[in-house]
């Protein structure tokens, strides 16, 4: 009887500690976003990405091959995205909205600099 009482417990404390921990979910928003060329249509590969709030840096990653970037784990609230090419205009977006347990898409483009920047 002691042994299914023990048993029982941890249980009952393992799905509390997995339901308490959001079932292994990541708390917050995602971003999931894409960076086009605007005169080809293509991903631009290896776009520098800042991620920002309230001015302040939050993340920095860069595009893959594709051009797709991911930013997870966000605090609800509103976002902006700078974006940096050799070859290509600076780009900057804001008001990119993130809700709890949502992702959000961002698709940017960015223009080529014929000659400079």
């Amino acid at each position: 009887m002691k042994k299914l009482v023990f048993w029982a417990l941890i249980a009952i404390l393992g799905a509390a500690l997995v339901s308490g921990c959001g079932g292994g979910k990541k708390a917050g928003g995602t971003i999931v976003g894409k960076v086009n060329d605007m005169f080809y249509g293509k991903g631009v590969e290896g776009a520098k990405v800042i991620l920002t709030s309230d001015g302040a840096v939050v993340f920095m990653t860069t595009t893959d091959s594709s051009g797709n970037f991911i930013f997870s784990g966000l605090s609800p609230g509103s976002y902006g995205v700078e974006l940096t090419k050799d070859g290509y205009f600076d780009r900057k977006v804001s008001g990119i909205k993130v809700k709890e347990g949502k992702e959000t898409k961002a698709e940017i483009g960015m223009l080529i600099s014929f000659g400079g920047t």
